[in-house]
């Protein structure tokens, strides 16, 4: 028999030792019991995590698809507004009663205007504006160029308070682009 055997049965005799031995053979077969009880259960859980987590990635991607589909839509109606103003062959006389139009709905007085026609793959009219007014009046004189029939893009904007009034001048760089002919 080997030695750690006969040790191990010469221990065995000691009446706390085989109160402990019977204790810890409890005590495994009671981790034994509760893991079997627990590891279906661990494993279920971890099946619904797994059904949420791809739930919630179904729900991100649609939500992904959704927007870029809003976006595409929304995209596609400003290309054909673009185009439709691009189309718009506006010549200098038709932006200067435009922009005159525009400065009168608001209350702005245009002191000084001047044209550059430029080149290139889109060719731009640029018209160098220096304008005079309250300050709200010049605020929506600026955001209401986009609406202009034209593709108009200011391009820069200045405005300084004139000393001992209330009216600002502004210096707008307008671009208005028209397709190559």
């Amino acid at each position: 028999m080997r030695p750690w055997l006969a040790e191990l049965r010469y221990s065995l005799r000691h009446p706390w030792t085989r109160a402990g031995a019977w204790a810890f053979v409890a005590a495994l077969l009671a981790a034994g019991a509760a893991l079997g009880a627990w590891w279906p259960q661990e494993r279920a859980h971890r099946a619904l995590e797994e059904e949420i987590v791809a739930q919630r990635r179904a729900l991100a991607q649609a939500k992904r698809v959704d927007e870029l589909a809003r976006a595409y839509v929304q995209a596609r109606q400003e290309v054909a507004i673009l185009d439709r103003k691009l189309a718009e062959a506006a010549t200098q006389a038709q932006l200067v009663q435009s922009f005159a139009r525009l400065a009168r709905k608001h209350g702005v007085k245009i002191v000084a205007e001047s044209y550059e026609e430029g080149r290139g793959a889109l060719p731009a009219l640029a018209a160098d504006l220096t304008v005079q007014g309250a300050y709200p009046a010049l605020r929506e004189f600026v955001a209401d160029l986009a609406g202009l029939p034209t593709w108009s893009e200011v391009q820069e904007l200045r405005i300084e308070s004139a000393r001992g009034t209330e009216l600002q001048k502004g210096r707008v760089r307008v671009l208005t682009y028209r397709k190559a002919t």
